[in-house]
């Protein structure tokens, strides 16, 4: 029988800082996230052909808030892109001054998440 006793490390204490009593080591997960919220304004503030496509075939007019669904038949990037939104998305509001440019639905003017993911149904319906 062996004797050996083992210890179990935790993920989050190797990806301390090494001063910190870690390893160093990188969150990978954190290190996707970043990377993938990169492209989301990307695609929000650059204009290129990856842009127009993405534009055209995902987002079909829709503004970058708005409620995108996925699909079955979408890439693997872009349903990975779908599962970080939130996370670029987080924080943001909407200064609506005179209403023109704020969509009712799809921006966060009232609250800090757009009426379209507050009130689904009704957002449906309409």
């Amino acid at each position: 029988m062996d004797k050996r006793k083992y210890h179990l490390i935790q993920w989050k204490v190797i990806c301390k800082n090494k001063n910190k009593g870690g390893l160093g080591i990188k969150d990978i997960r954190k290190m996707n996230i970043s990377l993938l919220t990169k492209w989301w304004w990307k695609l929000e503030t650059e204009d290129g052909l990856w842009q127009t496509i993405v534009k055209a075939k995902y987002m079909q007019g829709n503004n970058l808030i708005a409620t995108i669904k996925h699909k079955a038949d979408d890439s693997p990037i872009w349903t990975d892109l779908l599962k970080v939104r939130c996370f670029y998305l987080k924080g943001r509001s909407v200064t609506t001054k005179n209403g023109h440019s704020t969509f009712f639905w799809e921006d966060p003017w009232l609250h800090k998440k757009p009426l379209c993911l507050l009130h689904p149904v009704l957002y449906d319906l309409c």
